[in-house]
């Protein structure tokens, strides 16, 4: 039987029962679908990480200190505000640095202010920089959560950074709107920020105006940028971040704290042996601390656990389309069996025409591969609409991860159809045999 006789037979039993073809090529469709789409989708996954660590910068070696400054600190160890909270209605003093000078500080019993441990100094920040001739920059950062609002609105939580400007030479930092940090703003501890894209549009719905301004550790501060949108991944949230500078921050909160390092490495082998050697360095600046207080991790760390974590998704995702299709196998095996049992009486007439075994058991075959051929081609359709669907879905509910789009492979294509068609042929076979041993002459009389 040639090619076209199969086709024009395959075409024909269809049509005839259009229902049952289509129930058994069903959990082939299914199957196939949650191929395509969990690869694409885990794919688009990786090409968004990958892209992420470049945008983030490259070399790069990540401390960071648990403890984390109240921003009340400076109130609680007594001195005054020196510029008005937003609800008191009383105009606040410039924001540009040049500050009338505060009133002494009020006494207040040792034994009552708040103990915070030791943590690195700039000294020591100097120190590491010298201690290790890898380090190409190196960013010392205080982080906190405080409260951010507008003059007369509702404050909001956010996480307050204070850097300086080598912080965004490091990690590419880019802004979409005005400037970011210079040297003279750390130095003069002047009040300016610059606002994550994400925050910026929760601030200000209707755009930044020139000379806007924000109250946050109980002063006034003016925006002076805003950051291009960065996205949120493996914790690090520059959408929803505010930057100030470095001194400003630790005169603010009273403590002069530095609980992060940002080190850009000359290459990935000496970030690798900063990642090692760098906490013993720490422990031994900081000898009243825990080796549990600080984390050291660099970008290359980073990528290979987020891959690792996404190999795991693929392999559970490739283990349930696998499941459908081994359920899908089962079903079309009935089916063709069934099929089987009632062209018994054609395939008699096969036989005594001149029809050898192995010609039934081809015929029977390639029917089941078609079958599930056929079913594989519409899986892949539906799966490229699957995966559109969920990389959106994840992107807006999920990961909060903007531009998260599935990416498809010829070789994804490839190992669905090929899979679906191994399918079919096992899920033939038996039919198939039982198809090419009927005694002729039984076949003849079966009604």
């Amino acid at each position: 039987m040639d090619i076209l006789t199969l086709l024009e037979s395959f075409f024909r039993e269809l049509a005839v029962n259009p229902l049952r073809r289509g129930l058994s090529i069903l959990g082939v469709v299914i199957g196939t679908a949650a191929v395509i789409a969990s690869l694409a989708v885990i794919e688009g996954g990786r090409e968004q990480l990958q892209g992420f660590i470049e945008r983030l910068g490259v070399n790069l070696v990540f401390l960071e200190d648990r403890y984390e400054p109240q921003a009340g600190l400076a109130a609680q160890a007594g001195p005054a505000m020196d510029e008005a909270a937003p609800e008191s209605g009383v105009a606040p003093g410039p924001d540009d640095g040049a500050r009338p000078p505060a009133p002494a500080p009020a006494a207040v019993e040792p034994s009552i202010l708040p103990q915070r441990p030791a943590t690195l100094t700039p000294r020591d920040v100097d120190a590491l920089a010298r201690a290790f001739p890898a380090i190409r920059r190196i960013a010392p950062q205080m982080v906190l959560r405080t409260d951010v609002s507008r003059p007369g609105e509702k404050p909001m939580r956010a996480q307050v950074e204070g850097g300086t400007p080598d912080g965004a030479v490091i990690r590419n930092l880019r802004t979409a709107r005005g400037r970011y940090l210079v040297a003279d703003d750390v130095a003069r501890a002047a009040r300016v920020c610059v606002l994550g894209h994400g925050l910026a549009s929760r601030l200000f719905p209707g755009g930044i105006a020139d000379g806007s301004t924000l109250f946050m550790l109980g002063a006034r501060w003016r925006v002076i940028g805003v950051l291009e949108p960065r996205g949120n991944l493996m914790g690090f949230d520059y959408d929803n971040r505010v930057i100030v500078p470095l001194a400003a921050a630790q005169e603010r909160t009273g403590a002069k704290v530095i609980n992060g390092l940002l080190i850009q490495a000359r290459d990935t082998s000496s970030a690798l042996r900063l990642r090692d050697e760098l906490p013993a360095e720490i422990l031994a600046r900081l000898p009243d601390r825990n080796p549990e207080d600080f984390r050291v991790f660099c970008q290359d760390e980073l990528l290979r656990q987020k891959e690792q974590t996404l190999d795991t998704f693929r392999l559970l995702a490739a283990s349930i389309a696998a499941f459908s299709l081994v359920v899908s196998g089962i079903g079309i095996m009935n089916i063709m069996l069934v099929n089987v049992k009632e062209r018994t009486r054609e395939i008699g007439v096969w036989k005594a025409i001149g029809a050898r075994d192995r010609d039934v058991l081809s015929y029977f075959l390639a029917e089941s591969v078609l079958t599930c051929l056929l079913g594989g081609l519409f899986g892949v359709l539906l799966g490229i609409y699957f995966a559109t669907s969920a990389a959106g879905f994840i992107a807006e509910s999920i990961t909060e991860t903007e531009g998260w789009s599935p990416v498809f492979r010829p070789a994804f294509f490839l190992v669905a159809v090929g899979t679906a068609s191994v399918v079919g042929l096992l899920s033939g076979i038996f039919p198939a045999m039982t198809a090419s041993r009927l005694d002729p002459a039984e076949a003849l009389r079966y009604e």
